[in-house]
């Protein structure tokens, strides 16, 4: 028995170095399909979630097989269980230029978000190109309050001093 695991993260893999992704990608995510398919029988059996996540393959790593929220629901809906979903990026759909629609449509599939400043990846107030204000209310109001949601931030100083910007955020919603 797994304890206190409610969420477990699930990594595709990468394309082989030299191949061509055209090439190897229906046999990637056959392979894939075929093993989240295993993994959400024993999953399920211990009620954990598992995470699928699209990386960003133009910040985070080139050779990462899932780069996209719209593969990743492909591979969901091929898998078709509810112990299977997306665990959202927030600089994923900037990728895409189009966080609010894409977070709101793949909300259906989606099982976590995680929020980072667009391009480096950072604390929510940190100079980037995303609205955490706006992007926090459509995650409040439109979206569910039950999809986890975590924020990455780079601390330079103090963990107080670089959570400033969440009790700034939480005063401003009073």
């Amino acid at each position: 028995m797994l304890m206190f695991l409610s969420r477990i993260h699930l990594m595709v893999g990468r394309v082989p170095a030299g191949a061509d992704r055209c090439t190897v990608a229906m046999e990637m995510e056959d392979t894939f399909v075929q093993n989240l398919k295993h993994a959400a029988g024993v999953l399920s059996k211990e009620g954990i979630l598992g995470l699928i996540e699209p990386i960003n393959i133009r910040i985070t790593d080139p050779q990462y097989f899932l780069d996209s929220p719209h593969q990743a629901a492909v591979v969901l809906q091929r898998v078709a269980h509810p112990s299977i979903r997306m665990q959202m990026l927030s600089d994923i759909p900037a990728q895409h230029k189009k966080i609010c629609l894409s977070t709101h449509g793949f909300a259906a599939v989606t099982g976590h978000i995680h929020i980072a400043q667009v391009p480096d990846r950072h604390e929510p107030d940190s100079d980037g190109e995303l609205s955490f204000s706006n992007l926090f209310k459509l995650l409040e109001d439109e979206i569910s309050f039950l999809i986890v949601h975590t924020c990455k931030y780079d601390c330079p100083g103090s963990t107080e001093a670089c959570l400033d910007w969440l009790r700034r955020y939480w005063s401003s919603r009073n």
